[in-house]
């Protein structure tokens, strides 16, 4: 593992914020929801370092990593991300709508929800990153607005960076807990059927009851959400990344992965339409 660097490899003064070309993505709201709701997830990471810095109070390596390099790189992109939605809908008022956000979230984030073993709560930040470093890579594709896709494409590095890390404590952690492929792939399939059912629903409710008083945001409006993403993510996201690094930690043989690749893809297809 490369020596920790202390500082985020980039900072908000290398984002052109003042060049934002506002006409190219000011009218779609389903941009505004996208990016102001992972503004606020990015930016409550000091709360879920917390729990993660408690449940590997023991590792110190871990714990330096986590709150020296991973949580400042995760709030800078919350930061950062605040400071893009902004700059193309300066009225919204961030700081109540994100207000909303931690007081309807934070009960939910607790250290008591996190893994059942070290190894596999491990596991299950590798489908997060996975899951962050794959939405940034269709955001930075996607993107109609030059400086979005710079931003994007910036954070999309950090994240494989992170994977990176999670999955090197995961080996470390597997190889003292000899866990059998069932039932990390169990813990990853259940991290993944979990994905954005609580704090994405949560950040985009809060983000659409702040822009629109007086209006509640109702799960079928959610899954209509939804089903306008499904056309971006047929078209933008990194299907086969995503799915390489989603297995990973199962440690297949070679010539198994190859064979299921072909019919992971394909039920990954299926499924944004599901």
């Amino acid at each position: 593992m490369a020596q920790m660097s202390r500082h985020p490899r980039w900072s908000l003064e290398d984002i052109p914020f003042d060049r934002v070309e506002r006409s190219a993505i000011v009218a779609d709201s389903d941009w505004f929801y996208l990016l102001a709701g992972a503004s606020f997830v990015e930016t409550l990471s000091d709360l879920y370092t917390r729990n993660l810095l408690e449940y590997y109070a023991e590792n110190p390596e871990a714990r330096k990593w986590l709150g020296q390099e991973w949580e400042v790189e995760e709030i800078q992109h919350g930061k950062a991300l605040r400071a893009y939605v902004l700059a193309v809908w300066p009225d919204f008022d961030w700081d109540r709508a994100y207000g909303r956000f931690v007081e309807a979230y934070a009960p939910l984030c607790q250290t008591e929800q996190l893994g059942p073993t070290q190894a596999l709560e491990m596991a299950s930040r590798c489908v997060v990153e996975t899951g962050t470093a794959s939405f940034y890579t269709m955001i930075r594709d996607a993107s109609p607005e030059p400086v979005l896709r710079l931003l994007a494409d910036k954070i999309r590095t950090d994240e494989v960076n992170h994977y990176k890390y999670f999955y090197r404590f995961f080996r470390d952690y597997q190889a003292r807990e000899g866990l059998s492929r069932w039932r990390i792939l169990r813990i990853l399939w259940g991290r993944v059927q979990e994905a954005d059912q609580e704090d994405t629903l949560l950040a985009i409710r809060c983000a659409f009851e702040e822009r629109n008083p007086g209006k509640s945001f109702r799960q079928e409006d959610f899954q209509a959400f939804r089903k306008r993403l499904a056309v971006l993510i047929q078209r933008h996201y990194p299907f086969e990344m995503a799915i390489k690094m989603l297995v990973k930690p199962i440690a297949l043989p070679p010539l198994l992965q190859r064979l299921l690749f072909p019919l992971l893809l394909r039920s990954a297809h299926l499924a944004v339409h599901g």
